[in-house]
């Protein structure tokens, strides 16, 4: 009997998204997005909407226990852009990188965009050094000629039977995850906040009605139970633990986190202070060469691979 059950999901995007990743080299001033929304993103957009839904005066110990709860009963995959109607999830083809049916440039040149930023001092001038470019996700595309669209991010989430967080049970209702009890009925969808430069009011989104055409894709992308090993055949929809000894197509990258410092008083201080590396990865949409591999997903759409 299956522990996990797979819900697609569709989210419009409200404002601009960044999704910012590290390590980046000294004196760059563009600050990069990724094109995508790794899982582990929506996993703190999640905990951190829903812990002060819980409690009238959240402690930082609080959020640490609803993010643990969240992360054991439910699973979310990558989640890629969707005009509405075509998903533009990443494959390397030959030797270049497509998302959906369009190529990298052209993919870039439709959904990202940058903005100009400057600190200002006390005296109202710029402060040296303070000038810096960031890339964003545009939330809409088109042009007065072709028609203005919205952007939508596309994924899935496994939810575990009967999962509980805060003692409250996790339901499907009408498509939307939900916590229940005798008293309330929650969607914990609402007010989901991902990424940075949240100061300029970036990624704002909303839970959205998906398509068919598009439900019926992700049910191809992804497994029912993220448990359960599936033969990996195209590209990876995550990133992978890289493996020296496997032919590829596409891009190593080495992946690093913000996380709170060890060294202040209290654990919750200076968010972002610390800078963990996680070591080499598959980029997503890196096609394996060699045969014979098996793929589950953990709690945050990262693939574990197996030989079969």
């Amino acid at each position: 009997m299956a522990v996990w059950e797979r819900l697609p999901l569709c989210f419009e995007l409200l404002s601009p998204i960044h999704i910012g990743f590290l390590p980046k080299s000294r004196g760059i001033v563009v600050s990069p997005t990724r094109p995508y929304v790794p899982g582990k993103n929506l996993w703190g957009a999640v905990t951190a909407a829903l812990t002060p839904r819980l409690y009238d005066a959240p402690a930082p110990s609080h959020f640490v226990a609803i993010g643990q709860h969240v992360r054991e009963c439910l699973s979310f995959s990558y989640f890629y852009l969707s005009d509405g109607e075509q998903l533009f999830a990443p494959s390397y083809e030959s030797s270049s990188l497509r998302w959906g049916g369009l190529s990298d440039s052209e993919f870039r040149s439709v959904v990202l965009d940058s903005r100009l930023s400057t600190e200002i001092g006390e005296t109202g001038a710029a402060e040296d050094g303070g000038l810096h470019e960031i890339e964003f996700i545009r939330h809409r595309i088109g042009s007065p000629i072709t028609g203005i669209r919205g952007v939508f991010l596309c994924g899935v989430a496994w939810h575990k039977k009967d999962g509980k967080i805060d003692g409250k049970t996790l339901s499907v209702e009408n498509g939307r995850l939900r916590l229940l009890d005798e008293k309330s009925s929650l969607d914990i969808l609402e007010a989901l906040i991902v990424g940075g430069e949240r100061n300029y009011g970036f990624g704002r989104i909303q839970a959205s009605e998906l398509p068919s055409s598009l439900k019926r894709r992700l049910e191809e992308m992804w497994p029912s139970d993220p448990s359960t090993p599936i033969p990996l055949n195209g590209p990876l929809l995550g990133h992978a633990k890289y493996q020296h000894d496997v032919l590829f197509k596409g891009q190593i990258e080495n992946l690093a986190s913000r996380e709170y410092s060890e060294h202040t008083r209290q654990t919750y201080e200076r968010p972002g202070s610390k800078i963990s590396m996680h070591g080499h990865f598959f980029a997503p949409g890196t096609v394996l060469c060699n045969t014979g591999f098996q793929t589950t997903f953990d709690s945050i759409g990262q693939v574990l691979l197996t030989r079969a």
